[in-house]
């Protein structure tokens, strides 16, 4: 039975503090950090070079003002008497090979960050992912599946574009604007003032989207986490969308998420796109400004404050000044896009897990089978208890049934039993050890679980076995599957114990689905068996193969059995009857039926006719009836 509970909004965190923990995950990188810093230095210089050039070009070579000094470094690579044509072809091959250096050194770059990023990316997953399986499962019950797995694709895969591509832009356009900044100052500071006149603007601007742009892409972080769940949940369910021709409905519902997704997508693209032309524009004011306040330095006055070729050096150093101004706008953005997906990554790395090992645990030794409940209390909502005061005991070997109307708590009790749940109140023991007081992972390897819906992973039916053994050889899950009568039907597949179930193992009957659960618990060999409704919804002669098999299963161990049939009530040595929650009665099967209490009635109303029906030659062994009308 689901037990949703309402999922709390992630918690909205400070965008530095989020930054500075994704810090980490470069750590291991410092060394390959360290040369791309060398390399991003190399590449700003040789790409500050050119403009540089060209206004030594124009002012050396293409229209030489009188009494213009050659700088010692031309002297040095031209000579005295080389001709303006064979200097400025010479310089001209300079600026290509400045042009060439900048390239390969960013392909250099960008190849070793595309490396680290993704290295960042796979141990983010991998963190993800661990952290995901630690959850109990409270956590689940108020978090859709399709979210958290955008939080694992879609989110991860935003932080590693940023510290791709875009931390390399980053990088790179900020070495670029300070050197254009120490470059146009040495030049000509007059006019380098001149071409900030705007700059307050751009700063102002940038300031002002950028707040509006976060909480856009936050938004969409959101909303693409919605459209994961709703595909997730559709995908999962698509047998029922069919059989109750819903798909019209389905897919309206789905266009409204997706709607809410592109509504959210756009705003926050409108905000991007309309900060770039404004960007655009301040750019063409500060490219005028120098030309007219540079046309004024050299017409102005004699000799002139400034060249020819400063001023086409200036042009170039502008529009390169502003560029990076609007390339860091945009990458701002692409930045708030990460942290969004970031917020979602650490809030769901900041749950803890409810279910924990007490730092003092102990492994649980070998088992007996003694189960104690001690007035046992639980409650998925604080509000409505869902145990109360719950008390039984199980003796090695034997077997309980728990029976009761749907919603009573039979479910519940074995997930405590399980430690899928802390109790609120009172002890739950096996052979005396408090199950808060051992390792869960010991708890678990010693107690087999054979649930209703069997889950079956993708991969071959041998694996499927094998899944809680992975150590064990072809010849003990064979063996395995014989005891649970599995064998014969597996032999009778295309490809034997090599077939591939499918996802969830959709290419298999519920029945079968079953056998193979059954097969993976008698691999285990557990001292303690747990069988929750695992015996319904299949046909009666599959019904005979679990029966046989479970009679195998449970010969010597400690059981807990719920939703049987008849003939399981019969042979259990106790049955405990849950009615709201708390034990309405307990006692044998005889007993029971003898009290005329709710028992009596569950019996009269619904396993009378079952018991008429009943095969009059007895399946050998401790027999299992199964079938649609049982105990819930």
């Amino acid at each position: 039975m689901s037990h949703a509970m309402p999922a709390q909004p992630a918690k909205i965190q400070d965008p530095g503090k989020v930054a500075r923990r994704l810090l980490p995950y470069l750590a291991p990188f410092k060394a390959k950090l360290a040369l791309i810093g060398v390399l991003l230095v190399l590449g700003t210089l040789a790409e500050l070079a050119g403009p540089y050039l060209i206004g030594v070009a124009v002012d050396q070579f293409i229209d030489p003002a009188e009494g213009v000094q050659r700088a010692g470094w031309l002297t040095a690579l031209l000579g005295d008497g080389t001709s303006r044509v064979r200097g400025l072809s010479i310089l001209m091959g300079l600026l290509a090979a400045t042009f060439v250096l900048s390239w390969g050194l960013q392909v250099v770059q960008f190849r070793l960050m595309v490396r680290i990023s993704q290295s960042m990316l796979l141990r983010l997953r991998s963190q993800i992912f661990e952290h995901i399986q630690s959850l109990s499962l409270k956590f689940f019950s108020s978090h859709e599946t399709g979210d958290l797995m955008s939080r694992l694709a879609n989110d991860t895969q935003v932080i590693n574009q940023m510290f791709g591509e875009g931390f390399m832009r980053i990088l790179r356009t900020t070495l670029t604007l300070v050197g254009i900044v120490v470059s146009m100052i040495s030049i000509n500071w007059r006019l380098a003032l001149a071409s900030y006149t705007v700059l307050p603007l751009v700063l102002l601007l940038t300031i002002v989207f950028s707040r509006r742009v976060r909480s856009a892409y936050r938004r969409t972080r959101k909303t693409i986490g919605e459209v994961s769940a709703e595909l997730q949940e559709n995908i999962s369910g698509v047998r029922e969308v069919q059989a109750f021709s819903r798909e019209s409905h389905t897919m309206q519902e789905f266009q409204e998420v997706n709607a809410r997704n592109r509504t959210a997508n756009v705003h926050a693209e409108t905000l991007t796109s309309f900060l770039m032309p404004a960007l655009e524009v301040t750019t063409a004011i500060a490219l005028a400004i120098v030309i007219g306040f540079g046309g004024y330095l050299f017409l102005s006055y004699s000799p002139p404050l400034v060249s020819i070729g400063i001023i086409v050096s200036f042009l170039s150093y502008t529009r390169r000044f502003y560029m990076p101004i609007s390339e860091l706008a945009n990458l701002y953005a692409q930045f708030q896009a990460a942290i969004a997906g970031a917020e979602r990554i650490f809030d769901l790395l900041d749950v803890e897990p409810e279910v924990v090992d007490a730092p003092d645990a102990i492994a649980l030794p070998p088992a007996e089978g003694h189960i104690e409940f001690d007035h046992v209390s639980f409650r998925y909502i604080e509000s409505e208890p869902v145990l109360q005061d719950v008390s039984f005991k199980v003796e090695p070997g034997q077997m309980v049934a728990l029976v009761g109307p749907t919603g009573s708590g039979k479910t519940t009790t074995v997930s405590l039993l399980m430690r899928f749940y802390d109790v609120a109140e009172g002890a739950i023991r096996i052979d005396g050890h408090d199950l808060r007081e051992v390792t869960n992972a010991s708890l678990r390897e010693q107690i087999g679980m054979v649930p209703q819906d069997t889950f079956l992973f993708s991969g071959t039916i041998m694996q499927n076995i094998r899944y809680g053994r992975p150590d064990a050889t072809d010849e003990e899950v064979i063996a395995a599957a014989k005891l649970a009568n599995a064998h014969s039907f597996i032999e009778r597949l295309p490809q034997g114990y090599d077939t591939e179930v499918g996802e969830r193992g959709a290419t298999l009957s519920q029945g079968y689905r079953q056998l193979l659960a059954i097969a993976r618990a008698v691999l285990n060999d557990p001292r303690i068996l747990v069988l929750d409704e695992a015996t319904s919804s299949v046909d009666t002669r599959t019904e005979l193969m679990i029966q046989r098999a479970l009679a195998e299963l449970l010969k010597g161990r400690t059981s807990i059995v719920i939703a049987h049939r008849l003939s399981t009530i019969r042979n259990a040595d106790q049955v405990i009857v849950i009615h709201n929650g708390q034990i309405a009665e307990r006692g044998t099967h005889q007993t029971l039926l003898a009290q005329g209490g709710m028992y009596h009635d569950l019996y009269m109303s619904q396993f009378r006719r079952q018991e008429e029906e009943a095969p009059a030659e007895p399946v050998e062994g401790q027999q299992l009836d199964l079938s649609e009308s049982s105990i819930a």
